[in-house]
């Protein structure tokens, strides 16, 4: 049994889950940033057409999904990468390093993503200087711990620290 009393399997599809929003977030957070419209031609202020759920007692989405563009503000931003940040702290809960080595990576990665969505929403330097070298930490720390033989593909994909670590040097 995992850790919550749940089957293993059931955590580990949980987190998973908990993956797919963080990437989810991920995906808002770079919309916010842009103002092109959607493939289908709606801005990003027009909200989407309802989808047919009756009956189901679906929750309000959280305010801080909506794209119009007079909320597409640092605030803003700054939730969407906590509800994100928060959903991939979870599944590295369970993903852990040792044993889901290319889901934690793949968490590692969101997680940089989820940062660098903040970069357009700041202004302050020492603010953006301080969010590449968290990017560039967090792939720091699986680099140390593998095996570059074993996981050669891992290291290449670490090719996204050094970008974040040139990043520094602006």
């Amino acid at each position: 049994r995992g850790v919550s009393g749940l089957p293993e399997e059931q955590v580990e599809a949980a987190a998973q889950l908990d993956v797919s929003f963080a990437t989810l977030y991920s995906s808002l957070l770079s919309a916010l940033a842009r103002a092109d419209p959607l493939p289908d031609g709606r801005s990003l202020a027009e909200p989407p057409s309802p989808l047919p759920f009756v009956g189901l007692p679906l929750p309000q989405p959280h305010p801080a999904a909506s794209l119009a563009a007079e909320q597409r503000t640092a605030a803003s931003a700054k939730e969407v990468y906590r509800l994100g940040a928060a959903h991939a702290a979870r599944a590295k809960g369970f993903l852990v390093l040792d044993g889901f080595v290319t889901d934690h990576c793949a968490i590692l990665n969101l997680e940089t993503s989820l940062l660098a969505g903040l970069l357009p929403f700041e202004d302050h330097p020492g603010r953006k200087m301080a969010i590449h070298k968290r990017r560039a930490d967090l792939l720091a720390v699986p680099l140390a711990q593998l095996n570059e033989d074993a996981y050669v593909q891992l290291y290449r994909q670490a090719l996204r620290q050094g970008k974040a670590y040139s990043q520094l040097q602006v």
